[in-house]
C-alpha cells in the first residue's frame, strides 16, 4: 500500500462526514465547517500531493454517495483549500545549503487571496436572478433579515446596514474563505512538524513578501469598481479581497514587532481588542502598514542584490 493511503482514507471520509454536518445546519457542523481542510491538508503536507488528491476523492465519493448537490460545498470548503496550500508548500526550490526547503509563505498566501476572487465571481454572478443586478438581489434578501433582527431600529438605520451588508457581502465571505484556508495550513503544518512528518521545513511567516504587481493590480480593480453595475460591484468586492495580503502582512509585523519583548501576550490582547472594536478604520490602518512594509522590505532585498553583485563583479 502506498505510503499514507490509508490515513489518506480516514481524512477524507471525516472531512466528507463532516461536510455533511455542515450542511444539515447543526449547531456542532457550522463550528466544524472551518476545520473542513484540515484533515487532507495535514496528509497533503506530510505525505505528499497524490496522498492529498486520494483523500478529497474520498471525501467527494462520500458525499456523492449521500447526495450530489453536497460536492460542490465540500469542493469550496475543503478541497481547494487544502489543494492550495498542498501545491504551494511543498512546491521545492533549493536553499543555499543545497537542501530542498518550502518556498516563501507570500507565494501561498496571494495565490489563496486569487482563489477567494475567483470563487467568489462564480458564486455573485451565479446570483442574477430574473435579470437583477447582484446587489439589489442581495439587498432584497437583506432587508427582511434585519427587519427580524432589529425590528425597532430606525428605518435609515436598518437601510444603511442593509445597504453596507449588500456592498460588501461577497468580500466578506471571501475574507472568511481565506481566513479558514489560512488557518488550517498553518495548523496543519504546526501539527505534521511537531509529529516530525513534514516534507518541508516551517518557513519564516515574519520574512513574507508579496509579488510587487499586487497593489497596483488591486488599485486598477478598485478603479474598474467605478464603472457600476455588476461589473463595478464584482470589482468593488475584488480590490479588497486582493488586499487582504497585505492585511495580514502588516499583522504578522505587529507579531514579529513584539516577539520577545515584555509582556508580548499582554500587548497582543490589547491590540487585537482594538483591533476588533474599530474594525473597519484598524483593517485600513493596518493594510496601509502592510504595503509600505513591503514596499521597504523589497527596496532592501533590491539593496542586497546589487550589493552582492557588485561585490561578484569586484572579485571577478
Amino acid at each position: 500500500m502506498p505510503k499514507g493511503l490509508a490515513l489518506a482514507a480516514v481524512a477524507g471520509l471525516t472531512s466528507g462526514l463532516v461536510t455533511l454536518s455542515v450542511i444539515s445546519g447543526g449547531g456542532l457542523g457550522m463550528l466544524l465547517a472551518y476545520v473542513t481542510p484540515l484533515p487532507p491538508a495535514l496528509v497533503g503536507l506530510a505525505f505528499g500531493f497524490g496522498p492529498c488528491l486520494a483523500s478529497l476523492a474520498v471525501g467527494a465519493l462520500v458525499l456523492a454517495v449521500a447526495g450530489w448537490t453536497a460536492v460542490p460545498s465540500f469542493l469550496a470548503i475543503g478541497a481547494i483549500p487544502a489543494l492550495l496550500v498542498t501545491t504551494v508548500a511543498l512546491r521545492g526550490r533549493r536553499g543555499e545549503d543545497g537542501k530542498i526547503e518550502w518556498s516563501k509563505a507570500g507565494p501561498m498566501l496571494f495565490l489563496l487571496a486569487f482563489g477567494a476572487v475567483a470563487m467568489m465571481a462564480v458564486a455573485t454572478f451565479s446570483l442574477q436572478a430574473e435579470g437583477k443586478g447582484i446587489e439589489g438581489w442581495l439587498r432584497e434578501q437583506a432587508t427582511p433579515i434585519v427587519e427580524q433582527a432589529l425590528p425597532g431600529t430606525p428605518d435609515e438605520v436598518k437601510s444603511a446596514i442593509v445597504g453596507l451588508w449588500a456592498a460588501v457581502l461577497p468580500a466578506m465571505v471571501g475574507l472568511a474563505w481565506l481566513a479558514m484556508a489560512l488557518a488550517n495550513g498553518l495548523f496543519a503544518q504546526w501539527v505534521v512538524t511537531r509529529a516530525g512528518k513534514a516534507l518541508r521545513p516551517t518557513p519564516d511567516y515574519a520574512d513574507l513578501r508579496l509579488p510587487l504587481w499586487l497593489a497596483p493590480v488591486a488599485g486598477l480593480v478598485a478603479v474598474a469598481s467605478l464603472i457600476g453595475g455588476d461589473i463595478g460591484y464584482l470589482a468593488r468586492n475584488a480590490a479588497i479581497l486582493l488586499m487582504a495580503p497585505y492585511l495580514v502582512s502588516g499583522l504578522v509585523d505587529v507579531h514579529a514587532s513584539l516577539r520577545g519583548r515584555p509582556m508580548a501576550a499582554l500587548w497582543l490582547v490589547v491590540f487585537y481588542g482594538v483591533f476588533l472594536a474599530l474594525f473597519g478604520w484598524t483593517a485600513i490602518a493596518v493594510t496601509a502598514w502592510g504595503v509600505v512594509r513591503q514596499l521597504i522590505r523589497s527596496r532592501r532585498s533590491d539593496t542586497a542584490l546589487d550589493q552582492e553583485r557588485e561585490n561578484g563583479s569586484h572579485s571577478a
